[in-house]
């Protein structure tokens, strides 16, 4: 009977054992098939920019929001943003201040009757990875129009910072610093359609094909100077954005 009694022990605390892993490889099963919480994170109202080691590991298969792609990628639908747009927040050569300071983004690509141009990217110079936009004004003139941009990056609030080039078929390349953020809201409309919105900052004039490099130092960009000056630009933009890309007022420009 004790060697019976025995052998009982041994079952049951062999079955415990079992049933004990079996239970921890459930669990670890569970947490390796839960979803990344990266994906929870990126919310379409709060354009935080992940570590670009994250970014870098998500599949085409999880997009991101237009706003998203916009922030990390300055582009739309896969697309980069249509420069002949983006000109259209600078001023005209002949006034002071703008007249457009803001684009729905998906009403301006290079699709639209209104923003039709050809896309490509230079390869070579210092306008390399810049992208350019040709087009022609009136289909009766043989006349070609042209912008380009060089998206720099984001300053630490969130802004974007880009050098933009235009052309109106003479022989300057006139070159600005444009400074924007992008937000969302929505069109009044049957659809009640979500819009993707780039808004005008601020702007700096560089002159005639400028090709200075420019970094941005924390919410300040640096321009290097030019033949005449003896020290740099520095353009403070700390109270004109935020991480989440509201915005504020109050910063000027300090050289």
């Amino acid at each position: 009977m004790g060697a019976i009694r025995f052998w009982r022990r041994k079952v049951k605390r062999s079955s415990l054992l079992r049933h004990w892993h079996m239970a921890l490889l459930a669990v670890l099963a569970i947490l390796m098939l839960a979803p990344l919480p990266l994906s929870a994170r990126l919310s379409d109202e709060t354009p935080e920019i992940a570590p670009e080691s994250q970014i870098q590991a998500l599949s085409p298969a999880n997009p991101f929001t237009p706003l998203q792609a916009a922030n990390y990628f300055f582009e739309f639908q896969r697309e980069p943003i249509n420069p002949r747009a983006v000109s259209d927040l600078l001023p005209w050569l002949s006034d002071t201040e703008p007249g457009p300071i803001a684009l729905d983004i998906e009403g301006s690509t290079a699709e639209t009757n209104r923003y039709w141009a050809d896309i490509s990217t230079i390869d070579a110079g210092p306008w390399q990875g810049a992208i350019l936009a040709t087009w022609q004004p009136r289909i009766d003139q043989d006349i070609t129009y042209s912008s380009a941009y060089q998206w720099l990056g984001r300053l630490d609030n969130g802004l974007h910072v880009l050098r933009v080039w235009q052309n109106t078929g003479g022989r300057g390349y006139f070159t600005h610093v444009l400074v924007v953020r992008f937000s969302t809201d929505y069109e009044y409309d049957h659809r009640d359609r979500k819009r993707l919105v780039m808004t005008r900052v601020g702007q700096a004039v560089l002159g005639d094909r400028d090709d200075r490099v420019i970094t941005l130092e924390g919410n300040t960009i640096v321009i290097p100077p030019a033949e005449h000056e003896s020290v740099p630009t520095r353009l403070d933009f700390s109270d004109y954005g935020a991480v989440d890309c509201v915005g504020s007022v109050g910063s000027r420009w300090i050289r």
